[in-house]
């Protein structure tokens, strides 16, 4: 039996070095590694002579701003064109990373590839130094790029993932833009409406108190709120932050991310939309590791771990188990009833033509197509309820302010 212990990656760590090339001039740089052995021998290989190497100490802020800053995946994009356009041409894998690690944008990037060429100079795969970044590379990546080496189209992969995220891009862009829209146009009337209260109708209360008028009911009502928040504003501004807090914290907690989601499923619109989505994702990327070779037993549990949705992923999980021992993978999915019958029987058909990649592919561009119709129904949906919303808010407070005005003219004539 393997030691759990052992069997645990070595932690990455940040080295700075320090070294003399053969012409005696002096080199300094950063590279990733586990420890400092590996980085002399790394800049041994490279021809150089290391004369200090130690590890990059770092703050607790630095820390948590490296934790929020993530490599997007337009980079993921363009370094699986880059590496492709070099594979396809000759060009050694080392001398590739240092030159896409020279034009990364991203300094997570331009490190991650630094340290692959370290490793690729020890004698690694590049699968295995693209797997020793997770927070840089999808695991996916790592699983195409594995089978490829035993075949040796390695362009090809990287072309086909270089496909694959663009389209898993596309799908983010689409989804990102359908809600856009109405959170910037419910923001601006909540930011207008506010502003009403909190500096227009202000100045009627002072005129009403000159003249000795009481000011209408749905004036003061809206003036009573405002002072309210005016006088209490610390211990609301507490705890929205409590609350913000508090939220954001249970959200990220296994528990808290499920109940969320089951809850945005069962919304009549939106939960159709994020079926359409993570059924498309989920038949694509199995589909692209299907494809490129990778065995079903890891392309499974590899397309598994990285599917967005948790309630999704617990059921596909629960898959895996049931056709580990032996069960139908079609029949195995019917049971999670996550999956419509188009799903279940396209994928029965793949089981049983042994074309169960051309199957999902074909699966992923329906869905693709459902999740542009969903788009568009949900922006039909929403924008009715934003221009009433709209209205509502404008209008409460337009209404309030005539009330006002006739009111204050009430008050002066007589």
């Amino acid at each position: 039996m393997i030691d759990a212990a052992s069997a645990q990656p070595r932690r990455i760590q940040l080295f700075d070095y320090t070294a003399v090339n053969p012409d005696g001039s002096e080199v300094k740089g950063v590279m990733e590694a586990t420890d400092q052995e590996a980085v002399w021998h790394a800049i041994a290989v490279r021809g150089l002579r290391p004369t200090a190497v130690k590890v990059r100490s770092r703050s607790l802020l630095r820390g948590f701003l490296d934790g929020l800053t993530k490599v997007k995946l337009q980079e993921i994009v363009v370094f699986c064109r880059q590496l492709s356009t070099f594979v396809r041409v000759g060009v050694p894998l080392t001398s590739a990373l240092e030159t896409i690690a020279e034009g990364a944008t991203s300094k997570r990037m331009r490190q991650a590839c630094v340290s692959m060429v370290a490793d690729l100079e020890r004698g690694g795969l590049l699968s295995a130094a693209i797997a020793r970044h997770p927070q840089v590379f999808p695991p996916v990546l790592a699983d195409l790029l594995r089978a490829s080496e035993m075949t040796g189209h390695i362009d090809e992969v990287l072309i086909r993932s270089a496909d694959h995220f663009e389209r898993e891009m596309e799908t983010r862009t689409k989804i990102r833009g359908a809600l856009m829209y109405p959170a910037i146009v419910l923001c601006m009337a909540l930011a207008v409406g506010t502003g009403l209260v909190v500096f227009v109708l202000p100045q009627f209360r002072d005129l009403f108190a000159e003249y000795g008028a009481n000011l209408p009911p749905l004036p003061a009502a809206l003036l009573g709120f405002s002072s309210f928040v005016g006088n209490n504003i610390a211990w609301i501004l507490l705890a929205l932050l409590a609350a913000i807090l508090g939220g954001g914290y249970y959200l990220r907690t296994e528990s808290g991310k499920m109940q969320f989601n089951r809850v945005l499923l069962r919304l009549p619109a939106v939960g159709e939309m994020m079926r359409a989505a993570s059924i498309e994702r989920f038949c694509r990327a199995l589909s692209d590791t299907l494809a490129a070779g990778v065995p079903v037993s890891t392309s499974f549990s590899v397309v598994v771990e990285s599917t967005r949705n948790p309630v999704y992923r617990n059921a596909l999980r629960e898959v895996g188990a049931q056709v580990a021992i032996g069960e139908s993978f079609s029949r195995s999915l019917r049971q999670t009833t996550l999956f419509p019958p188009l799903v279940v029987q396209m994928v029965r058909v793949g089981e049983e033509t042994g074309t169960l990649d051309q199957h999902l592919a074909e699966t992923a561009k329906l869905y693709d197509s459902e999740l542009d119709n969903r788009l568009k129904r949900l922006t039909a949906v929403v924008e009715p309820l934003l221009i009433i919303s709209v209205g509502s808010i404008v209008g409460l407070v337009a209404i309030s302010l005539i009330q006002s005005i006739y009111g204050f003219a009430s008050a002066f004539k007589g």
